[in-house]
């Protein structure tokens, strides 16, 4: 499915996900999205203007970095023998 097309989907339903809701529901879109090779940057232009995406994009980023380095650092203790 086209990123644009899922935009547009997103934006029709986001007005009938509750306001507490909305943050949970981006980010599960968002790491979707990533987890099925779409980009950031490409999410980031497609969804522009929306701000729970933004943050979702952020966060997912974020937390994809932060394991990545947790790897790393398993790699090293593995190369050590400990």
């Amino acid at each position: 499915m086209s990123l644009n097309a899922i935009a547009e989907i997103w934006d029709i339903l986001r007005m009938h996900i509750d306001l507490n809701e909305r943050k949970e529901a981006a980010e599960t879109l968002v790491n979707y999205l990533m987890e099925n090779n779409y980009e950031a940057s490409d999410i980031k232009q497609e969804f522009r203007g929306d701000k729970e995406i933004a943050k979702a994009v952020l966060i997912y980023d974020d937390h994809s970095l932060h394991e990545e380095e947790e790897d790393d650092y398993d790699d090293d203790y593995d190369d050590d023998h400990y």
